[in-house]
């Protein structure tokens, strides 16, 4: 469960990704020979050319974890993790002030130098291919989902580090009394996270509970496992020191295992109802702190004020995005009014979106997590036929070339539906979209309010009344106005209601 995009069907992310930052370290890189620590003549500090002190002018590459030392006092360039000796023809001396005597000697970097680090620079900048591909592969994401996941995740660790003045805590001072607030880290924390977001929302988590001075212990799904580790080796790099961050891998096994542990004080969990309670249950037995995030059933309420075209759009791409794989994802759309004659415009939206492997280009609808995931929702769709559901489009059948055994299901759309039917009050998690049709706004927030789950909603009007009684009466955690994916941004604290959240 968890949500990135803006719900188009091509899914982009129009973010811009930023490297996390490590420690910081000034290196200072000189060495001298012998010959050359006496004070200098004074023309010495006039910018040259260095005279080469030995046969091994040439000095190799220099790597920063290691590098030899160079037979001559010149400060070295750092371009792309390693230490260059430039080729510059122009040199300065560096003296030290109090002696004169020669520091070293710094180079006018040439202009292929220059252009070498901005290069490297602009490079680094890039969205990393091995976690685009990972995300791709192991989880069945679009190429613009997955880079769209790098850039929300990224969202959450800026957003950690401005925590600190969160933190200052409360103070308060009377002429008798000093009154004040203490902000201490728990201790270890755990996160177990969901394969649909297998990087963005271990990010969550995990910055907030190590800027305030907490330990972490992830468990990712069994079914993505890799990102984690991706994300491990990120903390690796940065000298996390040893014990901070941790990775443990298994099914619901391994989950009871570590809620088992007393030195466990707290639980972060993201997933499906049931998993969801198992954790609450455990958690709260053993006296650990626990917020649960579970499912939902997300309404899109349309009203005849709404433009048709970006709002079909967004159904769409919410809907069948990521296969439907996202508790943000607008499961229903509740047409009001004339609206109802849009749904056929939508049929034809939905039905030119390509299913495929989500590392094709052209893709836009990527296979489920797992073959039981797929019978799932096939079982879901069949059933719902059986209660007396119309299937105005059906994905059952879907044929991708070059992958017979694929988990595909294409998107699905259905009419018809009474409140009371398994497909309307169970979360899909599949590209399956629900279309209802009501006289009235009174009657979709009726709809929104009577189902037991309040992850989020959105509402699609032009019209500013409406927005103002809409957001006063629906009883969910996150509520949208003309955007498809109620997801916020990694400053805005994340909430739900009603059978979408356990704990606090």
């Amino acid at each position: 469960m968890g949500d990135t995009g803006h719900g188009s069907p091509q899914l982009p992310d129009q973010d811009t990704p930023v490297q996390p930052a490590g420690k910081r370290r000034r290196i200072s890189y000189i060495a001298a020979e012998p010959n050359e620590a006496a004070t200098p003549k004074p023309e010495e500090s006039a910018s040259r050319t260095p005279k080469d002190t030995s046969a091994n002018a040439s000095t190799p590459t220099l790597k920063p974890k290691a590098p030899p030392t160079p037979s001559s006092a010149v400060t070295h360039l750092y371009i792309n993790d390693e230490f260059i000796l430039s080729k510059s023809k122009i040199w300065t001396n560096v003296l030290d002030p109090a002696s004169q005597r020669l520091l070293s000697r710094v180079p006018d970097s040439t202009l292929q130098e220059v252009q070498g680090a901005v290069s490297a620079a602009e490079k680094a900048q890039e969205m990393s291919p091995t976690i685009v591909t990972c995300l791709s592969t192991e989880a069945g994401k679009t190429l613009a989902d997955a880079e769209a996941e790098i850039i929300r995740g990224l969202d959450s660790i800026q957003s950690a580090c401005s925590v600190g003045q969160e933190m200052a805590g409360m103070y308060n001072m009377s002429e008798t009394t000093q009154t004040y607030t203490l902000s201490e880290p728990l201790g270890v924390c755990v996160s177990i996270t969901p394969f649909n977001f297998p990087l963005m929302i271990p990010l969550w988590s995990i910055p907030y509970a190590l800027i305030t001075g907490n330990t972490v212990v992830l468990k990712p799904s069994e079914r993505a496992p890799t990102a984690s580790m991706l994300l491990a080796d990120a903390f690796r790099q940065i000298e996390l020191p040893p014990g901070v961050f941790n990775v443990v891998h298994g099914g619901p096994s391994a989950v009871d295992k570590l809620l088992a542990q007393p030195s466990v004080q707290a639980v972060s969990f993201v997933g499906s109802d049931a998993a969801a309670e198992r954790v609450y249950e455990h958690a709260r037995a053993t006296r650990k702190r626990v917020q649960a995030e579970c499912g939902g059933k997300n309404h899109g309420i349309i009203l005849e004020d709404a433009n048709m075209t970006s709002t079909l759009y967004a159904i769409a791409g919410s809907a069948f995005g990521a296969a439907g794989q996202r508790c943000m994802a607008m499961s229903v759309a509740v047409f009001v009014g004339e609206t109802k004659h849009w749904i056929q415009q939508l049929i034809g939206l939905a039905s030119s979106l390509v299913v495929g492997c989500g590392t094709d280009k052209d893709v836009n609808v990527g296979p489920l997590i797992s073959a039981v995931s797929k019978r799932n929702v096939l079982g879901i769709i069949e059933r719902a036929v059986e209660e007396g559901a119309t299937i105005l489009l059906d994905g059952r059948d879907v044929h991708v070339p070059g992958y017979p055994n694929g988990n595909f299901v294409g998107p699905t759309i259905l009419t018809d539906v009474k409140p009371y039917m398994e497909c309307y009050q169970t979360e899909i998690f599949g590209p399956v979209l629900i279309c209802m049709e009501v006289d009235t706004m009174e009657e979709a927030i009726e709809l929104i309010n009577e189902n037991r789950y309040g992850n989020g909603c959105s509402i699609f009007t032009s019209s500013p009344q409406n927005v103002a009684a809409f957001q006063s009466r629906v009883n969910v955690g996150q509520i949208g106005v003309n955007i498809p994916i109620v997801a916020p941004s990694g400053m805005f604290v994340r909430t739900s209601n009603k059978d979408s959240f356990l704990g606090g």
